[in-house]
C-alpha cells in the first residue's frame, strides 16, 4: 500500500515539474533522424552479434575438426606400431628357426606365433624357448636324412643310389 502512495506522489511531482518547465518541441525531421540512427544501430548490433556467433561456431568447428584429426592420427600411429611389432616378432622367429633344418617354415612360424600370442614381452630368449618346446612336441617339423628306428615300419635304406640312370640305360642298350 505504501508503494502505491509513493507512486502517486511521484507522478504528481513529475506532472508538476512538467508544468513548470516548458514543453520542449522537436521538429519531425530531427525525430526521424534519431529513429533512423536507432534502427541503424540496432541492425549493426544484430549484424555484429551474428558475425560473433558465426566466428565462435567456426572456431568450435575447427576445434572439433582438430580433435577428429588427432584421434585419426593416434589410431594410425597405433596401427603402425602394431605392424612394426609384428614384423619384429617375425624377424625374431626367422632368426630362431634358421639353421634348425625345419621342413615347413611357414607352418612352424604360425605355430610359434600361436604360442607367442599369450606372451607379453617377446624377445630372443622367449622365442628360443617356444621354438625348442615346439620342436620337442612336434618332431615331424624337423627334416632328417637318416631314418630313426621307431618312426614307422620302414626298412632302413641307403641314401646312395646303386646305379645312375645313365648306367641303367647303358645296360639296357648293351643287353646286360
Amino acid at each position: 500500500m505504501s508503494d502505491d502512495i509513493k507512486t502517486v506522489t511521484d507522478v504528481t511531482k513529475t506532472s508538476a515539474d512538467a508544468e513548470k518547465t516548458e514543453a520542449k518541441k522537436y521538429d519531425e525531421e530531427y525525430v526521424n533522424t534519431l529513429k533512423a540512427e536507432s534502427i541503424a544501430r540496432g541492425k549493426k548490433l544484430k549484424e555484429v552479434e551474428d558475425r560473433l556467433k558465426k566466428f565462435e561456431d567456426e572456431k568450435l568447428t575447427e576445434s572439433e575438426k582438430d580433435k577428429k584429426k588427432i584421434a585419426d592420427l593416434e589410431a594410425e600411429k597405433i596401427q603402425i606400431l602394431s605392424g612394426i611389432k609384428e614384423k619384429d616378432i617375425d624377424n625374431l622367429i626367422l632368426k630362431g628357426i634358421s639353421g634348425k633344418n625345419i621342413v615347413d617354415a611357414d607352418t612352424a612360424m604360425l605355430l610359434i606365433k600361436k604360442e607367442l600370442s599369450s606372451e607379453e614381452n617377446i624377445d630372443d630368449k622367449v622365442v628360443a624357448k617356444v621354438i625348442d618346446k615346439l620342436l620337442k612336441d612336434k618332431p615331424f617339423l624337423i627334416s632328417s636324412t637318416n631314418i630313426i628306428p621307431g618312426d614307422g615300419n620302414f626298412k632302413k635304406q641307403d641314401s646312395e643310389l646303386a646305379k645312375t640312370s645313365d648306367q641303367m640305360f647303358g645296360e639296357f642298350l648293351h643287353g646286360k
